[in-house]
């Protein structure tokens, strides 16, 4: 077990591996890589990623969210050298960078968010780096001050529609 930033036991797991198949994910892992996939998906066909950003992060109770995925992604979009390869929202196996950033994630959520910016350097120069490693380690803790541990299979439980309440 592991102890993370608020004192709390976490288990050891071991890393996200690439090409792993997308739903061997924990959920909170999903939802993290799917904010970035849905972004990159949508910047690459000239859609704007933020209405759905917007309502999917805060009906997951984490509204500041997509602010953190832009800024990421933009840092990408603006400075790397060659942007990590990310599979669209629907790809069923992870890319070895997602698997990167995954593990990432879930190495600032224990506490450990120093090694950031070497990973970053893989696709940033140093100074973009630096920033991005910052907004990774930021998403990261919203997801986790959120409930949502990337290491974890629990997610928070949020709240419900009101009984005989219908969708259509």
């Amino acid at each position: 077990m592991q102890i993370d930033r608020r004192g709390r036991a976490r288990p050891h797991r071991p890393a996200i591996a690439g090409n792993m198949p997308f739903v061997a994910l924990y959920p909170s892992a999903r939802l993290a890589l799917w904010g970035l996939r849905y972004w990159a998906a949508c910047t690459g066909q000239g859609r704007c990623p933020s209405l759905l950003l917007r309502d999917v992060y805060a009906s997951a109770g984490v509204p500041l969210a997509p602010f953190n995925i832009d800024r990421l992604m933009r840092i990408f979009l603006i400075a790397a050298r060659h942007p990590p390869a990310l599979g669209c929202p629907a790809c069923t196996r992870l890319t070895d960078d997602e698997a990167e950033l995954l593990n990432a994630m879930i190495n600032a959520q224990g506490g450990d968010g120093v090694g950031l910016e070497p990973i970053m350097t893989a696709w940033l120069p140093p100074e973009a780096a630096q920033t991005a490693g910052a907004v990774l380690e930021g998403y990261s803790r919203l997801m986790l001050d959120a409930g949502y541990d990337l290491s974890s299979d629990r997610v928070p439980v949020l709240e419900r529609a009101p009984v005989g309440s219908r969708l259509h």
